[in-house]
């Protein structure tokens, strides 16, 4: 019977230099978890801080993390602590190209509360927005990671638009939440008297 083989994608902040030496980042610890979480699955590690031959071609080498994320049988998010642009980027452009997402926030972490007041609100089980909409999974470690990562199905799901994830989120802000939103219901309006085409929702 042939091995399970399962590509990762490590989004994770990487080390450019000495000003970066204190953050936490992918090591061979966090991607031994993932193997021994995975049990007999073999994983293959995409790293994006593996040493690329022309660091001027920017292009390129944002072409290279997204052509990773592109053949990725999962990207695993090590959310651990605040990360930045780059990590939002990858997270979108996986969902994107339907590549699962698979977040590691501790409970109690920065994305991830038991509690949070948010916006004036008791929030209960917070998980930080982006992060709950655009992952497929969130967890405490990266050995639960892996176990996450074996139970994939054998293909990706391609069945829906490439882009249903922000279309679904679009959607739920406007019929749930919008009616209730003082300031964007006034901008949509004033919008729609400008003649500014506001994708057919002008009226709320």
């Amino acid at each position: 019977m042939k091995a399970l083989v399962r590509a990762v994608y490590c989004s994770g902040s990487i080390a450019k230099g000495t000003s970066d030496s204190k953050r936490i980042c992918w090591t061979d610890v966090e991607r031994n978890l993932v193997q021994t979480g995975a049990g007999s699955a073999r994983i293959v590690f995409l790293n994006p801080d593996d040493p690329i031959t022309d660091a001027a071609n920017t292009l390129g080498q944002f072409g290279r993390d997204m052509y990773q994320v592109m053949i990725a049988d999962a990207v695993i998010v090590d959310a651990r602590e605040r990360r930045g642009i780059g990590i939002g980027v990858e997270m979108a452009a996986a969902a994107t190209l339907g590549t699962p997402i698979i977040v590691v926030a501790p409970r109690n972490s920065l994305y991830r509360q038991d509690q949070l007041n948010y916006r004036g609100v008791l929030v209960n089980d917070y998980v930080h927005p982006h992060v709950s909409s655009l992952a497929s999974c969130v967890v405490n470690d990266f050995e639960e990671a892996g176990r996450a990562v074996e139970q994939l199905p054998e293909t990706k799901d391609r069945s829906e638009p490439r882009s249903l994830w922000l279309r679904r989120a679009i959607d739920e802000y406007i019929e749930h939440v919008l009616p209730g939103d003082p300031p964007m219901v006034a901008a949509v309006e004033l919008l729609a008297q400008l003649g500014t085409d506001v994708g057919g929702r002008a009226a709320v």
